[in-house]
């Protein structure tokens, strides 16, 4: 591992794994994979809870793929907030939602002056990821690592039936493909990136077939402390590998780690608000004033509901079944329904293991959310999200220590635009819950009646207590020069850094209108091609 690299990549997640891969093709680079959980040689050595679609356990506070950084949603309420910790970051974790950004979501980037992410580019990228299982044509790809699958019917028969009908009968249209890039909107299956009972994250798709390459090379247990600089030039990363400091120096250092990790290791290093880092002792390399600022997500009010049905518990495959879209008071809506009840997609049983790290993963969490969370494992979840918030959070510093946590501040239904949108989705979700197909089956949205989706108020307040995110961007976002807040340009590339980039959902100058997770993939394949371009020039 002695020498220097062509290129250091920090993060194997969603972005980091593809990018690395992708790289490493070109057997004349030299690629350095830094991740900082365990990494794995084979499929069948990682945890099940890593390959189950319909299992999130590691999303759960005190599991070892999860960072659980500990944050605050809205004020008064501090959650754990799941990152995936090892090969394939969070797409190791996730529900495998694979659905790609809107026309909309680009042409907004290429307003913002980022002309080379315009639609018809991106499409490309996203086309070469997958291999649709269940369309083809001219809109998809057929030979790509990420395999894409709808649920079928069978899933959860009864339950989406009357679902899709109690959308019909609000005047919701049928959206069968939510990947065309042509969507009409409407009530429609949800893509996943599941093949063979497996979740096809990053490590199954991309990294484990790359594995026997002599020019990638993968460190596990590596958690980046600082990128070091010399003369405004990135050089290397300062890490602790297995509990022992170690120095990498690389021509290339890309900065993958996520929204909330990527944007604290630049602070850490010297790169960001220069008054915020003298406030904490860190000496000024370059000051970026809108690295950590920005932060958004896509809050989502998590409600428990029920019905009389058993229903169908088929584990080697996804949770979701039909999603909802539509676009309300200038914002995209998502209304999804899972279909296994909370206490299965978490595996308790793994969770209730480890309870000594599960309680040190939730110190600081809100009793009352801890407690209502509690009662919801009973229950199925149904998830009613704004996609386009206007509400904005941050990264922030609380000490010069690279080991010490950043604080991390959502500010989730801090602008009252976003309380509109909430009020509208969820009475939305409320009328379908009330069509005849669902009531024929006894289902309703667990503490939500009538009174209280008719005041506002009371509707606000519903909303609030349930609201949290999962979808974090923003936080180092894309943009030209003459934009003081970007933090990389066109090609990711760090503004007043030498042969740094950030390439993860912090790059994204507005958040795309759907999960960000295929979006996430993409930008490894397309800075890829950046920079094998670069390398041959």
């Amino acid at each position: 591992m002695a020498g220097k690299f062509d290129v250091i990549i920090v993060g194997s997640g969603s972005t980091g794994g593809a990018l690395a891969a992708r790289l490493s093709e070109n057997p004349d680079l030299t690629v350095l994979l830094l991740e900082g959980g365990p990494v794995y040689s084979a499929a069948d050595e990682m945890p099940q809870e890593l390959l189950a679609p319909a299992i999130v356990a590691a999303g759960a506070p005190g599991h070892p793929n999860n960072w659980a950084y500990m944050g605050e949603v809205r004020p008064g309420l501090r959650i754990p907030y799941p990152r995936g910790k090892g090969l394939g970051g969070s797409s190791s974790i996730n529900g495998c939602y694979y659905i790609r950004g809107l026309k909309d979501d680009f042409d907004t980037w290429v307003k913002l002056g980022n002309d080379e992410w315009a639609f018809d580019t991106v499409q490309k990228y996203y086309k070469r990821m997958e291999r649709d299982l269940d369309f083809d044509g001219d809109a998809h790809g057929s030979d790509g690592p990420i395999p894409v699958m709808r649920e079928p019917l069978d899933r959860a028969p009864e339950f989406t039936s009357a679902f899709d009908d109690g959308c019909h009968a609000l005047g919701f249209g049928s959206d069968p493909d939510k990947n065309d890039p042509r969507p009409e909107g409407g009530v429609g299956p949800v893509p996943l990136n599941i093949f063979e009972g497996r979740r096809i994250g990053t490590a199954l798709a991309y990294l484990l077939p790359a594995t026997g390459r002599p020019n990638l090379t993968i460190v596990g247990n590596a958690v980046a402390r600082r990128v070091l600089t010399e003369k405004s030039r990135a050089v290397g990363i300062e890490a602790i590998v297995d509990g022992r400091p170690q120095v990498f120096h690389g021509d290339e250092i890309v900065i993958s780690a996520g929204a909330l990790r990527s944007p604290h290791l630049l602070m850490v290093s010297g790169i960001g608000p220069a008054n915020h880092l003298r406030e904490h002792g860190v000496d000024i390399v370059h000051d970026l004033p809108g690295v950590g600022r920005h932060m958004t997500d896509h809050p989502m009010v998590s409600a428990a509901w029920d019905s009389r049905l058993d229903l169908v518990k088929q584990p080697e495959r996804g949770a979701m079944t039909s999603v909802l879209h539509w676009t309300d008071e200038g914002s995209d809506l998502e209304i999804l329904p899972f279909v296994t009840k909370n206490s299965d997609m978490l595996g308790m049983t793994d969770v209730f293991a480890r309870p000594v790290q599960a309680a040190k993963a939730m110190r600081g969490t809100s009793a009352k959310a801890v407690t209502r969370q509690a009662r919801a494992l009973r229950h199925a979840m149904l998830g009613i999200v704004v996609e386009k918030q206007e509400s904005r959070g941050a990264v922030t510093l609380v000490s010069g220590d690279p080991d010490q946590l950043p604080d991390l501040r959502w500010n989730l239904l801090s602008e009252p635009q976003d309380h509109v949108r909430f009020r509208a989705a969820i009475r939305v979700a409320f009328e379908i819950f009330n069509s005849a197909g669902l009531r024929g089956i006894g289902a309703s949205i667990v503490g939500l009646d009538a009174k209280t989706v008719g005041d506002d108020k009371k509707l606000d307040q519903w909303a609030f207590d349930r609201v949290g995110g999962g979808h974090p961007s923003g936080t180092c976002r894309m943009g030209p020069a003459s934009d003081d807040q970007a933090v990389v340009d066109q090609h990711l590339r760090v503004h007043g850094i030498d042969g740094l980039r950030v390439a993860d959902t912090s790059i994204f100058p507005t958040i795309t209108s759907r999960g960000p997770n295929a979006t996430a993939m993409m930008v490894g394949e397309y800075l890829a091609d950046i920079m094998k371009h670069e390398a041959a020039h």
